[in-house]
């Protein structure tokens, strides 16, 4: 049997809007569909059914539906951030910018990352509580910008307001955490996830909600996608004579920053890795450096756990 050569493979690629999404592939086809599931699921048949890859760009929610398809479908969707893609088309000389150029730029990245493999899609259960955490979040961002606004207050009339608006904020943020909580308990994995995570000393309901909305792959992925993915893999940068010190970037900020804090409970806590902080200490390593390792440490921990279905023990540290 002839080998599949690589143009006889179905790349597309799919520019997504709040209305419509472009769909291109590498073969010349090309179809603009409304964003629903119906109009985006009746595009996926024939040739399109049996892609090698599928590529849209992280657009903040509007793809969502596209990927309830690819998810239903088996679609091999991969999702990428707008700047990597619009860097790919700059590379190959593609200035010009309308949603069909864009779908068809997108189908010819699909093709150069084929052997790239997929983050896991999350699932409906944990876009929802990302959501939830998300919300959280924003009404928690608030509260903190109206309390620094009361330290600052001139007025009574002004306090006044500034005070009834943290009361609505106050009962708003109780109950999302609340509707947080019962959500979790109430899916069978993510409360024998949240479970598993908590075994391990350091990790608080907080940062345990916050990666299992966060950090949907953790526990399918191998230890240096996963610390790549939150953003704690140390990156070298070396050239000619001159070599750098390795240094991290990239990844979620908002749950690495919610993880340092754990980390820094770990660090003083929790046995195993205090003893790690402290070895690093004594070999000469800097307070943040050193925070830095425990938390590259706590996230591939608990990536075996979750992986191996088991809680904190010393065998896997």
């Amino acid at each position: 049997m002839r080998k599949t050569l690589l143009a006889d493979r179905v790349f597309i690629g799919a520019d997504v809007s709040k209305g419509w999404i472009d769909i291109a592939d590498t073969q010349g086809h090309k179809a603009r569909v409304a964003n629903e599931y119906g109009a985006i699921d009746a595009a996926f048949v024939g040739a399109w059914s049996q892609c090698a890859n599928l590529v849209c760009e992280a657009t903040g929610g509007y793809e969502r539906t596209l990927m309830r398809v690819a998810i239903d479908r088996g679609l091999p969707l991969r999702r990428v951030h707008p700047n990597r893609a619009r860097a790919f088309g700059q590379a190959t000389s593609r200035l010009a910018k309308t949603d069909a150029l864009d779908a068809q730029m997108l189908a010819r990245f699909a093709a150069f990352t084929l052997n790239e493999p997929p983050a896991p899609l999350p699932s409906q259960a944990a876009q929802a509580l990302a959501d939830m955490v998300s919300r959280l979040t924003q009404l928690s961002d608030l509260r903190q910008s109206e309390s620094c606004r009361a330290q600052q207050a001139a007025g009574a009339a002004i306090r006044k307001s500034i005070d009834a608006v943290l009361k609505v904020l106050e009962r708003q943020i109780e109950a999302m955490q609340q509707a947080i909580d019962a959500f979790i308990a109430q899916d069978p994995a993510l409360s024998q996830n949240a479970a598993i995570l908590r075994s391990c000393k350091g990790v608080g309901p907080k940062s345990a909600q916050a990666i299992l909305a966060m950090l949907p792959e953790i526990g399918q992925l191998n230890r240096r996608k996963i610390a790549a993915l939150v953003g704690v893999a140390p990156i070298t940068k070396a050239s000619g004579s001159s070599i750098n010190h390795a240094s991290i970037a990239g990844g979620r900020k908002a749950l690495r920053d919610i993880l340092f804090m754990a980390a820094l409970t770990a660090s003083k806590h929790n046995p195993v890795f205090k003893s790690f902080y402290e070895r690093l200490r004594a070999n000469g390593k800097p307070h943040k450096l050193a925070l830095i390792a425990v938390l590259r440490k706590l996230v591939i921990t608990l990536n075996a756990m979750i992986s191996s279905r088991q809680t904190f023990r010393m065998a896997l540290t």
